[in-house]
């Protein structure tokens, strides 16, 4: 139970109706939640911090209505089917199914997992993934959260939307003194900064991001920016599969099918939605 659904139940409203609303958002927001696709009265209770008597009148009212029901085997309380149909008509608003569908094709056409993901912090989250048809492929996780330097997504974020600071050339020491004693842990560092400012250079001229998995998974990504229409670059598309199959010569006509998925959903209301998942 996330804290604001707790705080909506414990708020003292002004009267005994709108306190009624509240606790049945509560309710609903706690049964939207549970991992375990539904929850018993008991624990609706503990969640909600109501009593039973009152979450057993409220759930009442709540199934009748068709916002809840109640599980096959009666002990639980999963949405119900005015709730999902309010879940559908809220997705088809927000440009999702488009998104789905975008990535379907990007995946037929490339014959790769095709996914996309939005930036959070120093990581990226999967949002939503559409899997290859291949029998070897890479199966896509929609939740994963995966650090901007290890995905093909956060190569693309940097690139399109952080400015590359200034960097030093190899050798040139820290504070301009080039007489200084070198320091090998120094330019261990230097060398790494300027790996991944060539890279992101390189992603720059090509328009999309290439990244090879670091820890011998053999796969290979790439990815390109999504213009949602915010300030800043959020969003990214990737494909990913086998770096047998996603070979050099083949880059560039997998590069432009990223690219075009990209640019076709740029100005879709997705970067609201998503970002609420």
């Amino acid at each position: 139970m996330t804290e604001s659904t707790t705080d909506l139940a414990s708020r003292t409203p002004r009267s005994s109706g709108v306190q009624s609303v509240a606790r049945a958002a509560a309710l609903l927001g706690a049964v939207v939640d549970s991992p375990s696709g539904g929850a018993t009265l008991t624990e609706l209770s503990k969640l909600t911090g109501l009593n039973v008597s009152t979450v057993h009148r409220l759930l009442g009212t709540l199934c009748a209505e068709g916002l809840l029901c109640r599980s096959r085997e009666g002990d639980r309380f999963q949405p119900g089917p005015v709730l999902l149909r309010l879940g559908r008509r809220s997705l088809a608003s927000t440009g999702l199914p488009e998104v789905t569908a975008v990535l379907k094709e990007l995946a037929d056409a490339t014959g790769e997992t095709a996914s996309i993901g939005m930036r959070r912090g120093d990581r990226v989250l999967v949002l939503v993934s559409v899997q290859s048809e291949q029998p070897l492929r890479y199966l896509g996780e929609p939740g994963v959260s995966v650090p901007l330097t290890r995905t093909a997504m956060g190569v693309a974020l940097l690139a399109f939307d952080t400015p590359s600071p200034p960097q030093r050339t190899p050798g040139q020491r820290r504070g301009g003194d080039e007489d200084a004693v070198p320091d090998p842990t120094e330019d261990a560092e230097d060398a790494e900064k300027w790996s991944w400012h060539v890279r992101l250079l390189a992603a720059q001229f090509r328009g999309y991001a290439v990244l090879d998995g670091a820890d011998g998974s053999g796969l290979r990504g790439l990815a390109a920016p999504v213009d949602s229409g915010s300030p800043y670059i959020q969003l990214a598309v990737d494909i990913q599969g086998p770096a047998g199959r996603m070979t050099d010569d083949r880059l560039d006509a997998l590069g432009a099918r990223v690219v075009a998925a990209a640019d076709s959903l740029r100005g879709l209301p997705v970067a609201l939605a998503l970002g609420q998942l």
